[in-house]
């Protein structure tokens, strides 16, 4: 049986066999990305010819017929047929190629997917460039990096030094590779909360709701909770469309994401008089129009406009997206609803689990994804936008969030794939080629649960500061098999290798570095056991992996972490 990610809508396997797995595109007179899409076969002019044909079909839509002598794709546009490239390349991962006839089309028209460049892990372009292949191989059609401070702008200049940052020649590098892989690049910025970096330096410290503010021992926890700029304020207004400006022009894309999320420091303008509600619609719409200015739509998350009359919401601009975001496991579906009855445009977000952890929690990812896509599909959602975020340092790795990706995208193409053995057994196939793959993904997110990376940074802060933050116990008692459990998983990875075998080395440094924090925090608590790991050595493996896919960043705030617990 052949396995595709995503499956397709019909699947009709006729008799025989494709002769010749070379193919002839010579002949083609196309889009040129489709021509650059063939590349990844074998090519030759004695191969099986391609046809592609423009037909009357919907957007994105296509068949794919093999014949013994010839391929012939039938699209309306070239995404529609790029995508029938990406299913013939799973298919052409079998050693008979047999003669078939597939029709597909998207449940969703929007499949998109969030990757968090700001919270301690900045990627390489061509870590990045790496990533835009997957998501065109499994179908996904628009990217989004999420961005604070992490991105040259004149208003970051002495901070981006010792955080890192993408330079608007690389941002432009990445519209331009997001395009040839039919994938539209949406700048996202944040533009009214999650404003540490730029609230906390002297020229901008007015601007901030806060006031006399004085950074905790916290700093994960204070750059994410607070910091939200006062949009009662012209200059406000006026830094920030500036900030929106010159970020949009690195970018082809019509549609802005102006976020606006999280923006916990509004109550604090309600007086008496002030309506919170009001100022934080008033100060939305203002970014909002100047977004339509530059002749884009504008994109923001949707939480915190529920506070509001629903016929406020209504009555903004009929083209902008709404973000309907929740990460639960089970979700609430009372938001999403709300917002498809008022007939706006929302997108759904679920998230891969995979922030404050060295991987993804597959069990909360697998239901939270389905539920959301569910209620999105129930609710006339126009699309899904898979979020891959990166809270408390981003210590892991994306391929150790790929499965939630994978997942994502094959839910976002077809929401009614099922999560099951033969779902488990393409994901080990087409994702991580090894049959263990998945299962052992599996083991090593429920080995995280018994040692959680929040917690452990928690206690690291209590620890050394002394600050009385989120003083957590759980670890007690759960050494020995934390331990037990490592070293069953050390075993099965160890002395193999996988084609694809970049997950297998990440599993293998995230089990041991679960191994190590257990360690770590049985040490903070006193308590004597014998080590089975050594934290130097683990954070040598551990540095070497992040510096190879990720630019100078914020790495150091978690090598001293770890320096400091073994050595005091």
């Amino acid at each position: 049986m052949i396995k595709l990610m995503p499956q397709v809508k019909s699947l009709n396997i006729k008799d025989g066999f494709l002769a010749n797995k070379s193919l002839n595109i010579s002949n083609l007179n196309c889009d040129i990305r489709l021509i650059e899409a063939l590349s990844f076969f074998n090519c030759s002019v004695d191969g099986s010819p391609v046809i592609i044909e423009t037909v009357d079909m919907g957007k994105e839509e296509y068949e794919l017929i093999i014949n013994t002598d010839s391929i012939s794709i039938r699209a309306r546009d070239s995404a529609g047929a790029f995508y029938a490239i990406q299913t013939l390349r799973q298919i052409f991962r079998e050693e008979n190629v047999p003669c078939l006839h597939i029709y597909d089309k998207p449940d969703f028209e929007y499949r998109g997917y969030y990757h968090d460049v700001t919270r301690g892990k900045i990627p390489t372009v061509s870590t990045l460039k790496k990533l835009i292949d997957n998501l065109a191989y499994y179908k996904i059609n628009s990217l989004q990096l999420y961005v604070e401070h992490t991105f040259e702008l004149e208003e970051y200049k002495n901070i981006i030094e010792y955080t890192g940052y993408i330079t608007k020649e690389e941002m432009r590098e990445l519209d331009a590779y997001c395009k040839k892989n039919f994938i539209d690049f949406i700048p996202s910025l944040s533009t009214f909360g999650h404003l540490y970096e730029l609230l906390q330096q002297d020229k901008y410290k007015h601007l901030c709701i806060l006031k006399d503010y004085h950074p905790d021992s916290n700093f994960w926890y204070e750059r994410m909770m607070h910091h939200t700029i006062n949009p009662l304020l012209d200059e406000s207004v006026k830094l920030i469309t500036g900030m929106i400006d010159r970020y949009s022009d690195n970018f082809d894309s019509d549609i802005f994401n102006i976020c606006c999320d999280e923006t916990f420091d509004l109550k604090k303008l309600d007086d008496g008089q002030n309506d919170v509600g009001m100022i934080h619609i008033d100060f939305v719409n203002k970014l909002i129009k100047h977004v339509n200015s530059l002749g884009k739509k504008a994109m923001l998350w949707a939480d915190s406009l529920l506070l509001n009359d629903p016929d406020v919401i209504k009555n903004m601009p009929k083209d902008t997206y709404f973000l309907s975001w929740c990460y639960d496991e089970h979700p609430d579906a009372d938001p999403i609803v709300k917002f498809g009855k008022m007939g706006v445009k929302q997108i759904v977000c679920p998230g891969t689990s995979s922030w404050s952890r060295l991987c993804e929690n597959v069990i909360v990812e697998e239901n939270n994804i389905t539920n959301m896509i569910n209620l999105g599909r129930e609710n006339k959602a126009i699309g899904v936008l898979n979020t891959n975020w990166g809270d408390w340092g981003n210590p892991c790795s994306i391929e150790l969030a790929m499965y939630g990706t994978v997942l994502g995208a094959a839910k976002s193409w077809d929401a009614s794939t099922e999560i099951n053995d033969e779902f488990y057994d393409a994901v080990n196939s087409i994702l991580y080629e090894n049959d263990n793959g998945f299962q052992i993904l599996k083991e090593l997110s429920i080995l995280h649960e018994k040692m959680n990376w929040f917690h452990f940074c928690s206690n690291y802060i209590e620890y050394r500061y002394d600050s009385k933050f989120y003083y957590n116990r759980s670890v007690i008692g759960n050494i020995n098999a934390i331990q037990n459990e490592y070293l069953s998983i050390k075993q099965k990875l160890e002395d193999v290798k996988w084609i694809n075998d970049e997950y297998r080395q990440e599993m293998l440094i995230a089990a041991e570095g679960v191994c190590v924090m257990g360690e770590l925090s049985a040490k903070m608590f006193n308590q004597d056991i014998v080590r089975i790991t050594d934290t130097k050595e683990w954070l040598d493996k551990y540095r070497r992996k992040w510096k190879e896919k990720n630019k100078k960043d914020e790495f150091y705030r978690i090598e001293d972490m770890f320096i400091y617990l073994e050595e005091n």
